[in-house]
């Protein structure tokens, strides 16, 4: 990724292939808002569960591929999802507001 992402971005896609679930979950800010698959999940603990459900039923990796910066703080990351679920691979929207220095709220779509 370009040097324009901010850490905790860098920091994300990294953990993702980690099983270090703290390592994952310090991305966020403690009032975090991460929106995928048509569900929400908000705060620590429902990242969390997002987190190791996605992790238990799939095995992925998740390659940036093109990074854009929006207004606002806002960064725009097009990922190239490939692992054992339905449909892959599939690109993704991962679009990241930061606040603080980390991930505030995230909307993964197609």
């Amino acid at each position: 990724m370009t040097s324009t992402v901010p850490d905790v971005v860098d920091r994300y896609y990294r953990q993702i292939g980690e099983s270090d679930i703290d390592g994952f979950i310090s991305c966020f800010t403690d009032n975090a808002i991460v929106a995928d698959e048509d569900r929400t999940y908000q705060g620590p603990a429902a990242i969390r569960a997002w987190r190791e459900r996605t992790a238990a039923e799939f095995d992925y990796n998740a390659v940036p591929e093109s990074v854009q910066e929006e207004a606002g703080g806002n960064v725009v990351v097009t990922t190239l999802v490939s692992g054992t679920f339905p449909g892959s691979p599939v690109r993704l929207r991962h679009r990241f507001t930061i606040r603080d220095g980390l991930i505030g709220a995230l909307d993964i779509r197609p």
